[in-house]
């Protein structure tokens, strides 16, 4: 029932029937990680995506062992991540790393896409919300470059 609520009480869930957030909340899970833990990998396959209720969380661009990763977005609490399934990705494009303990609610993407086609005005909805979350996360790497880039001019 708690996890009913906090999936009700988010805004991509909002539209969605009781009877529907119940159905969610049956592929719904809450998972822990410790500080420093990986919760997907770049180029892992995707099943799930994820919503920060504890902790912090970043997502970073791969790099090579010996490398700096470029962290591309904190995750605030309540947040969605690893998203990639919805829009019918095979892969995470990031990884997502904890920074302190952190906990999730880690939701099964395949019978989520089931639930969204079964009610096509609703899944037309979060689906437009979770491409706005991806295109408010491009536009945010974007301001990163330019300002590396910026940077990089100024040291002529």
């Amino acid at each position: 029932m708690i996890t009913d609520q906090i999936l009700k009480g988010h805004e991509l869930f909002a539209t969605m029937t009781v009877d529907e957030i119940h159905e969610l909340s049956k592929f719904t899970s809450e998972k822990e990680f410790k500080a420093g833990e990986t919760i997907f990998e770049y180029m892992q396959v995707c099943a799930h995506f994820y919503m920060l209720n504890e902790g912090v969380v970043y997502l970073q661009l791969p790099a090579q062992p010996s490398e700096f990763s470029f962290a591309i977005s904190k995750i605030a609490k309540g947040e969605l991540f690893g998203l990639s399934p919805l829009l019918n990705a095979t892969r995470y494009t990031a990884t997502a790393k904890c920074y302190e303990a952190t906990k999730v609610l880690s939701i099964e993407a395949k019978p989520f896409r089931e639930l969204l086609q079964s009610n096509c005005p609703v899944g037309l909805t979060i689906i437009n919300q979770v491409a706005s979350i991806y295109y408010a996360r491009y536009l945010n790497i974007l301001k990163k470059l330019q300002d590396i880039v910026s940077q990089v001019s100024m040291v002529r």
